[in-house]
């Protein structure tokens, strides 16, 4: 779940991005609605969040006061405001995104897909840990291309080396983070970063920056057409 926090002192205004959140963003879980300065810095300071929402104009100062007074700024935020002239302000105070009133659908999803992206990459881990003859292995997850089915084993594939892992490739699909990591093909794995090519047919083949041809099975076709089309 993605942990929010709205500061906002219209009850409309509240409502409103409540409801666009629960509608379609069901993985935000909004911890508090609050509407002034104070009480906003003291949840802040006493909980963990992964997005706050801040309107510009809040009762006892700004969204801005906030962001300054706050004792931690490890979570990603969101302006809301009626007011253009606060957006350079805002951004210079790292703020993720800048939405105008009344809020437009197209650019609340614009906006949520970008911070919702950098909230999953910094909570991604970075490395996985490869069990293999008796040790494990740490290795860097941006570094592997793919991972190859071996029965109840797994070839773990980077560019420099081809590691043999004592785990199955299914203990592979369920912990490696699903936005980076797809499965086409019930004998692979991909980090969709190293895909070159994806040649479509009756079936698909995907092409690795190695050159490692993939095969996509056609019960996986929609999956990776809607990935590329997005």
């Amino acid at each position: 779940m993605i942990r929010c926090l709205i500061v906002e002192d219209e009850q409309a205004g509240q409502q409103i991005l409540l409801r666009k959140l629960t509608n379609m963003y069901p993985e935000c879980n909004v911890l508090a609605i609050i509407d002034n300065k104070n009480e906003a810095v003291e949840f802040i300071n006493n909980n963990e969040l992964d997005l706050v929402f801040l309107d510009v104009q809040i009762i006892g100062g700004t969204g801005l006061d906030v962001l300054q007074e706050c004792n931690k700024r490890n979570f990603e935020t969101i302006f809301i405001t009626a007011y253009d002239n606060f957006a350079i302000t805002a951004l210079n105070e790292n703020a993720s995104y800048y939405m105008l009133k009344p809020i437009i659908d197209e650019e609340f999803k614009k906006g949520m897909t970008l911070v919702i992206d950098k909230i999953r990459h910094s909570k991604s881990p970075s490395k996985i840990l490869i069990p293999n003859k008796g040790v494990y292995l740490p290795i860097n997850l941006s570094d592997i291309y793919y991972f190859e089915s071996d029965g109840a084993y797994t070839y773990v594939v980077t560019a420099e080396d081809r590691v043999l892992s004592s785990k199955n490739i299914g203990y592979y699909e369920k912990t490696l983070p699903a936005e980076s990591f797809k499965r086409p093909h019930h004998s692979y794995i991909v980090n969709i970063d190293k895909i070159h090519l994806f040649k479509k047919g009756r079936s698909g083949i995907l092409i690795m920056q190695n050159e490692k041809e993939i095969p996509v099975s056609q019960r996986k076709m929609n999956d990776f057409l809607d990935y590329f089309i997005e």
